[in-house]
Parts: C-alpha cells; structure tokens; sequence
C-alpha cells in the first residue's frame, strides 16, 4: 500500500509498504491490518508501522479501524498474544515532519546505535556507518549519560577515547570502575583487534566441559528447562531433552550426537551429572543464567556435585579480553572467531520446534531444536580453545 501525505509546509511526501495480513471483521465487514512479529515486546516504531497502515486503510474504507499484533507462535502455529492497537494520528504526522526534516537536512545524520535499532532492518548498515566512524555508540554498556558528559569535554570518537589514559577517563562523570573496559573496546576498535586486559586464569588450562540449557520461557511455558547440552573439549555432545509422554530412551541423532529422551527435569539433570561426574574438571556456561537455573531447578545432589564446578566463561572472557564488538553474548563472539549456527540462531525458534515435536513425534522438528542446542555448546568450545592458544599477559 502507499500513500501521499501533505505536511503543514505544503511539503508533500510518499509512504509505501506491505501489511503482514489483512482481516475482514465479521461484524462491520471490513478490513483490518495485523502486523505479524516473532519477538513478545513491541516497541514505538511497531506501532508507527502499524498507524501507518491503519491511516491507509481508514481513508480507503472511510470508518475507523481497529489494528492487531501477533506476537510469537505456539505449537501450531499461532499466535501466543494478539494485542489490539488504535491509530494515533497526531504522533503519525509528527514523526512523519520528524523525517521529512532529517531527508532534506544537506548532511545524513550522525548514526547513534540504541538498545532498539536491533530490530531496524537496517541496523547492520547503520552499524558499518558507525564503525567507519569509530562512533562512541559502538562502546558496550557506555549509557546516555556518561556519553553526553564526553562529548562535552571534546570527546566524540573511539579515537580520542582510546587516546585517553584510565586517569584521564575517569575524571568524566559516569565513568569510574568501567574507564578500563571502555578504553581497551575503543582500542580494540580502532586497531581492530583483540586487546588483552587482564592475565587468563589458570583453571582454564584443565579442560573441562562445555555447557548450555534452554528454558520454556515462551507464553505458557513454566520457565523450567527442557533442554541440557554438554560435551566435551572434543566436541562429542549430550542433550537430555524433557518428554513427560514419551518413553525413556537414548538414541543417536546424526548429525547432533547422543539424545537422551527424560521424563522430568530431574532425570535431564541426573542424565547430565551421570555424563560430567566421570571427573572433576570446570563446567563452562556463558552468563550466570545457566549456574541460576542449576542453583533453581536440580536435585540437591546434582548441585551438591557440580554448583561447585561451574564456570562463567563469559564472566572470565569480557574481565580477559576486549572484542571490536558492541555485544558479547556468545551468538556475538563465537561468531567473531568465524563460528556459524547450522540452523536458526534464536531460543524461541527452538523452543517453538521442541513444542511442536511433542505434539507431533516428528523428527525434523526434535532434529532442529537439537540442533541449536548443540551449537550454543560448540560455541563455547571455540571460545575456550580460542582463549587458550591466543592469550596474552598484559602484563608480561
């Protein structure tokens, strides 16, 4: 659909796009745009897409409209919330003078990355833009604040940052303990490369096992884990996957590994602690999520066993190392050594394939969601291989 609009400067400007699905409401016989997202939270340029349509629509069926969004899928299919949205027009025309204004400035506008530009079709161009511009946005957890007290004092780049002693960046206000970490990002993005921060601890040098779990965190799920994979420094990987109506059983699933089908979350934890007991070699996870969980849900003598042994490798990697990277969850850095999901690479997608092979039996969908799993732990693998053949001591 397009349409022209008039701004109060006699401006004239043309908007196109595509609705996701248009409804025909049963009671007044008319059309009704829907805006499909696979995300649960929807978010203010969401709901100037969705004005938007509904303005179209309205003017072309001449009666006011009501709007949806479908949020995230079950099972079948469908979707998990539908929320009911009403045309806000005064703030329709208001971001539409808001464009207008920036397209006919002479100069593009400076890219300033947020939280939300994750889900902007063009993030990742606007990302390169601030790349090539060494842009303070790029700085991981550098809030609002902290950036408008640099900028004043003369700093607008990572250039100038990284030029900065510790002493020196600290005297800025907002940033005290985090002066370290965001000169070694700037560094690392301005040469582009890896900067050593502190020595790696030594317990790394063990081995050990790497480890990653999934939750039902999708609407209607019980928050409680569905998955536990592992392997081990070879990659040869485990999952414990929770079926309460299917039989108990371990089987090989090519191309994943062995599949250890558990009535209960207690089995998948009793089926981890038989696999990782055999020594006592550090547990890697990324983030405290998965020690959490463990600490929440396993029997006692399953935490009694392992708590002891988990080790945050995302923890010990961001007080270690700096990236050229904005964000280092483990999707981000595994992926910087050059590591690829097979499959999909998001949580509810997995999920959303497990619900289905409950459901169904069918093995695509188990396939799939095992998939995924596997790859977060093979993830890990690179990362801690990675950290020991290429650390350096700062300090040497």
């Amino acid at each position: 659909i397009e349409a022209r609009y008039e701004l109060e400067s006699g401006v004239e400007v043309s908007l196109r796009g595509r609705v996701d699905r248009l409804t025909r409401n049963i009671e007044s016989h008319l059309y009704e745009p829907v805006e499909i997202k696979q995300y649960l939270s929807i978010g203010k340029g969401d709901e100037l897409q969705l004005d938007f349509y509904l303005n179209i629509l309205q003017d072309m069926q001449e009666a006011k409209l009501r709007g949806h969004f479908w949020l995230g899928s079950d099972a079948q299919d469908r979707p998990r919330y539908v929320i009911q949205h009403v045309l806000n027009p005064a703030h329709l025309n208001l971001m539409l003078r808001r464009a207008y204004m920036v397209l006919t400035k002479e100069d593009a506008p400076p890219v300033n990355l947020l939280a939300h530009c994750k889900e902007c079709p063009w993030y990742a161009a606007c990302t390169e833009v601030a790349r090539s511009n060494l842009d303070l946005s790029l700085l991981p957890r550098l809030n609002a604040q902290a950036r408008k007290h640099l900028e004043r004092g003369g700093i607008t780049s990572l250039q100038q940052l990284a030029a900065l002693s510790i002493e020196e960046l600290q005297r800025f206000k907002g940033i005290k303990k985090t002066a370290a970490s965001h000169r070694a990002n700037a560094l690392a993005f301005v040469e582009d490369r890896p900067v050593w921060v502190n020595a790696m601890p030594d317990v790394l040098h063990r081995g050990g096992w790497m480890f990653d779990l999934e939750t039902a965190a999708l609407p209607g799920g019980d928050g409680l884990p569905w998955s536990l994979g592992w392997s081990d420094e070879a990659g040869n990987s485990q999952i414990a996957i929770v079926a309460p109506d299917y039989p108990r059983a371990r089987v090989m699933l090519p191309p994943i590994g062995e599949l250890i089908i558990v009535r209960d979350k207690d089995e998948a934890w009793e089926a981890f602690h038989e696999s990782v007991g055999v020594d006592d070699k550090p547990i890697y996870h990324w983030s405290g999520f998965d020690a959490g969980v463990m600490r929440a849900t396993a029997p006692d003598a399953v935490k009694n066993a392992l708590l002891g042994r988990m080790h945050d490798l995302h923890s010990t990697f961001v007080n270690t190392v700096r990236l050229p990277l904005r964000s280092y969850s483990i999707k981000k850095v595994a992926a910087y050594f050059g590591f690829s999901w097979k499959g999909y690479a998001e949580w509810w997608a997995a999920e959303t394939d497990y619900r289905k092979w409950l459901i169904s039996g069918e093995v695509q969908h188990i396939t799939h969601a095992c998939e995924y799993q596997r790859d977060d732990v093979l993830a890990l693998a690179v990362v801690w291989k990675w950290l020991i053949e290429n650390h350096v001591n700062p300090e040497a």
